[in-house]
């Protein structure tokens, strides 16, 4: 045999949770060829992996990089990781379907996550949508149909039910979706304008989704509490629609243990994502009350400058979330760009202010653009092991790519689940973790050609040393590359080569 590629001498990590063993992947055309014994096998390349860990690529099933995958500065943070596909549209949110001011609208109301996107991007079709991202990409795209998008198309910014022709709108708009090959169903329930579906809703939608083979996803009511009845309504979902479920960066305690026993005695097929961190982030936005973040971004500011609803928000905003707890990503009102990196209650010393009239006054002077890091209360730090040892659980960053000093999360993700929950911690086994990374979510997904190293397999692959890799992007230093990953490829394409980037840009949107 004859190929372009043949890494050999590597430990050879399946993505199936298999033992490891000893041997080679030959690579031509973008598919792996051989798998193992490599003896005999002419190539145009040899790559010598001794001491290293061949993998599958990383699958990330839950990260905010739409934008930056297509230019932005932090185009290469998934990549250096070992990330070879994502999903795109977490938490539903897209700019797809979208005209005129709507779009400007969702434009606006999503900048905290992506950053300032083009006044053009979006597109009135799914395939007119995806043409921003041909040849453009360093990494593969799977296609998630986006809640948010659709019902604001259908619905724009009301707080309504919805009607019968709205859900024959948005009906139509989810199969669009899945005929391009969607893997998935996609809400944020603590998000506007998902927030405001109701079951019978969601029903119907993860119904359609079901008759193509996909998933129900979800950023389930109550996340911010860590409360149960979120997973109720997911379970109550995939029993009325008949469809599997997954629970976006969900954490595993006493009660929620019990939950996805329960869900499994019922039937219904559960999984979740975590990402390997005690805290996490969203905009500030989040943390007002939930009457006051309804509707448009317009309406949320007249809110905010109206005296009389600051009053009603102040008891609220004193009470629900520790100052001390909460550290400033990133903002776009000058005056507060100082104190980024800061947390919120050494924020409120400086600036004097009392803490619901700094919140008020920073969302309105930034324009609502304020990001937030949420550290846990230290009580349920143990879960975090909880979760990941949890055998439905799999891997994700829940990256959010914006200036400032954003969660590292989007930087250290993989490279901290093997370096700190395997090597240092003992939590998992490396072909444990690799499975959770790669095999389970290809799996999850209907991502049948990756995901494992197998014969006619797509050839995105990591190659890294188990005794090196690591992370060292922290909170105050978050932009860092990992060590210890010497080569990425995506679709047999180096994209990273001894450590460093090549420029390569070899991702596909993956369809049906």
């Amino acid at each position: 045999m004859e190929c372009e590629l043949l890494i050999e001498n590597g430990i050879l990590i399946d993505g199936t949770g298999s033992r490891k063993y000893a041997g080679g992947i030959a690579v031509d055309q973008g598919k792996i060829v051989a798998v193992g014994d490599t003896a005999g096998i002419q190539a145009a390349e040899r790559l010598d992996a001794r001491g290293c860990a061949i993998a599958p690529g990383f699958i990330d099933v839950h990260v905010h990089s739409e934008k930056e995958l297509v230019g932005g500065p932090d185009r290469w943070a998934g990549i250096r990781q070992g990330v070879t596909t994502q999903l795109i549209a977490p938490d539903g949110f897209s700019w797809s379907h979208l005209d005129g001011s709507l779009r400007e609208e969702m434009r606006q109301y999503l900048e905290v996550f992506y950053g300032d996107t083009p006044a053009e991007w979006g597109g009135a079709t799914v395939s007119e949508f995806l043409s921003l991202f041909a040849g453009k990409l360093p990494s593969h795209l799977a296609l998630q149909v986006p809640h948010g998008a659709i019902r604001a198309s259908v619905m724009g910014w009301s707080t309504a039910t919805a009607d019968d022709g709205q859900l024959a709108g948005m009906k139509k708009l989810v199969k669009e979706w899945m005929e391009a090959g969607a893997k998935s169903f996609c809400t944020g329930l603590e998000y506007e304008p998902t927030v405001h579906a109701d079951l019978r809703e969601l029903v119907e939608l993860s119904k359609v989704t079901a008759e193509y083979g996909g998933v129900y996803v979800a950023h389930q009511r109550g996340n911010s509490g860590h409360t149960p009845f979120g997973t109720d309504e997911t379970i109550e979902i995939g029993k009325r629609a008949g469809i599997p479920v997954h629970i976006s960066h969900f954490t595993v305690d006493d009660v929620q243990a019990g939950n996805i026993r329960r869900a499994e005695a019922e039937g219904v097929d559960l999984s979740f994502d975590m990402y390997p961190y005690p805290a996490g982030c969203t905009h500030l936005l989040y943390y007002l009350p939930p009457w006051a973040q309804a509707g448009s971004p317009s309406q949320v500011k007249e809110r905010l400058a109206s005296g009389r609803d600051r009053e009603r928000m102040s008891g609220y905003l004193s009470e629900a979330f520790p100052p001390e707890r909460l550290r400033c990503a990133t903002v776009k009102a000058e005056r507060y760009k100082p104190y980024i990196g800061m947390m919120l209650a050494d924020m409120v010393k400086q600036t004097g202010m009392p803490l619901p009239e700094l919140i008020c006054d920073m969302l309105l002077e930034s324009d609502l653009q304020a990001l937030f890091i949420y550290h846990w209360d230290p009580a349920r730090e143990p879960f975090l092991e909880h979760t990941y040892k949890h055998p439905r659980h799999m891997a994700s960053t829940d990256g959010i790519f914006v200036s400032g000093s954003p969660h590292p999360r989007g930087y250290g993700t993989y490279p901290r689940i093997l370096g700190s929950f395997v090597r240092e911690k003992g939590w998992l086994t490396v072909e444990e973790a690799v499975r959770k990374m790669a095999g389970y979510p290809a799996e999850r997904f209907g991502l049948h050609d990756r995901g494992r190293l197998a014969t006619g397999k797509a050839a995105d692959l990591v190659v890294f040393d188990p005794a090196v890799i690591r992370s060292d992007a922290t909170f105050e230093n978050p932009r860092v590359a990992p060590e210890g990953i010497s080569h990425v490829l995506v679709a047999g394409t180096f994209v990273v080569r001894s450590g460093a980037v090549t420029g390569a840009l070899p991702g596909q949107v993956i369809g049906s």
